[in-house]
């Protein structure tokens, strides 16, 4: 039996280390981890994202937005950027290590308990969102909860809330092998998370695809898609658009942050239709969450001499909306210091980076699911490729002053050189 940690670091990475999967068929066993605590994930409002891509830049908006109201605000995430708390926020705020052990030891506390009443004991996945769920229910002041699915919905561990509003953003090609081989199946997983009588936002325009989501509604559900704006800019320094004789500036870059910002706004349109108490958002406040959001690791922009861009693209949606943004900047060269996870689709990957960048450089992060520099050489076409390990990377970023550089291909990059390229910014 697994004894209680007296430190957070102990505890931290024995939940690093728990099983990541667990062949799932209901919710029926994050339903009983739930009921032992007294349900805490009814115990509080909450919004429900899932989505390929975006889910966390959505959820960012809706957190700012609604911090910008005055309203206490929950988050819960994946993965995180600098610290593991990250993944649990009360207004922008990692939990507290104190927190996060206390909470952590009273479901280990449980063990013997969920093992003799003959259930397997939580995943990594299910042990957090457990942890998540606990500690919202535990602060009084708190007014929203903003949750994003892990993967797919319908089977994920966070579907046992019931959340004002379901969102999803958008839906291409991801983890084929748990949620289906193509975009309608994994979009049907998706749509697991709809509950009756709940609204639906998403950003999804094909029209097949619009299909398939009226076909799983029912009757209770309401259905709302993103609405068409004015983009006005799009550049190095952010976005401007105009929404209904609105504009707004988002500080966050790629005109993909346009359609995440048009999610979350018309996600708070639904809430305001709801007439919650002290949930009503006017149009000041709107474009003032718009403008303040940050979501640290999304094209970042964490040195401005030489500019040095940081983003989490970690599938091919992901990097092709990134490459997209970087074909339109202008700049004398460009270079992508590049590391991928080892599942990923690294052929296709690779062959968008090489056809946006002048230079490729291939590093590796220090987890293991990273791929062999020398294998993503051997796939690019680019003229100019090298192999660097990464902290060569980061120094050969910051000696040429004239260039355009972006570390791209995983979150898990993304984590580790943020870090690296601050304290050597100072």
């Amino acid at each position: 039996m697994q004894n209680k940690f007296n430190s957070v670091k102990e505890f931290i990475s024995w939940v690093e280390h728990q099983k990541r999967f667990s062949p799932k068929v209901s919710l029926d066993k994050m339903r009983y981890y739930c009921n032992l605590f007294d349900n805490p994930q009814s115990k509080f409002a909450s919004i429900h994202i899932t989505g390929t891509n975006g889910k966390g830049s959505v959820v960012s908006y809706l957190r700012t937005i609604y911090m910008e109201k005055g309203l206490n605000v929950g988050t819960f995430t994946s993965p995180y950027i600098t610290i593991f708390n990250e993944r649990i926020s009360y207004n922008n705020n990692p939990i507290s290590d104190e927190d996060l052990l206390r909470i952590g030891n009273l479901i280990i506390d449980k063990y013997e308990i969920i093992e003799n009443d003959g259930y397997e004991l939580p995943t990594f996945f299910e042990f957090i969102t457990l942890i998540c769920f606990i500690y919202f229910a535990g602060i009084k002041e708190l007014d929203l909860a903003v949750i994003e699915v892990g993967m797919g919905g319908r089977l994920d561990a966070t579907n046992v809330i019931n959340p004002l509003v379901s969102i999803i953003t958008n839906v291409t090609l991801e983890h084929e092998n748990v949620l289906g081989s193509t975009k309608e199946e994994i979009l049907i997983q998706k749509l697991g998370i709809v509950k009756k009588n709940i609204p639906l936002v998403t950003s999804i325009k094909e029209d097949e695809l619009l299909k398939v989501i009226n076909n799983y509604l029912d009757d209770s559900n309401k259905l709302y898609l993103t609405d068409n704006c004015e983009i006005i800019s799009s550049d190095i320094r952010g976005n401007v658009f105009k929404l209904n004789n609105i504009k707004f500036k988002t500080k966050l870059l790629g005109l993909h942050q346009i359609t995440n910002a048009l999610t979350a706004i018309k996600t708070v349109e639904v809430i305001n239709k709801l007439s919650i108490d002290n949930f009503h958002i006017n149009n000041q406040t709107l474009k003032n969450g718009i403008y303040k959001t940050l979501w640290p690791g999304r094209l970042e922009k964490v040195s401005n001499k030489p500019i040095i861009l940081i983003d989490g693209g970690h599938n091919i949606d992901g990097i092709s909306k990134t490459c997209e943004f970087i074909k339109n900047i202008k700049s004398s060269y460009k270079t992508a210091y590049v590391s991928i996870s080892a599942d990923k689709n690294l052929s296709e990957m690779i062959n968008i980076i090489d056809n946006t960048f002048d230079e490729v450089i291939f590093t590796k992060y220090t987890y293991a699911r990273s791929a062999d520099p020398n294998d993503l050489y051997k796939l690019s076409q680019n003229k100019n490729k090298r192999v660097l390990n990464l902290d060569d990377a980061i120094e050969d970023a910051f000696r040429n002053k004239s260039k355009l550089n972006i570390f791209i291909g995983s979150l898990y990059l993304v984590s580790e050189v943020r870090p690296k390229i601050l304290k050597r910014r100072k």
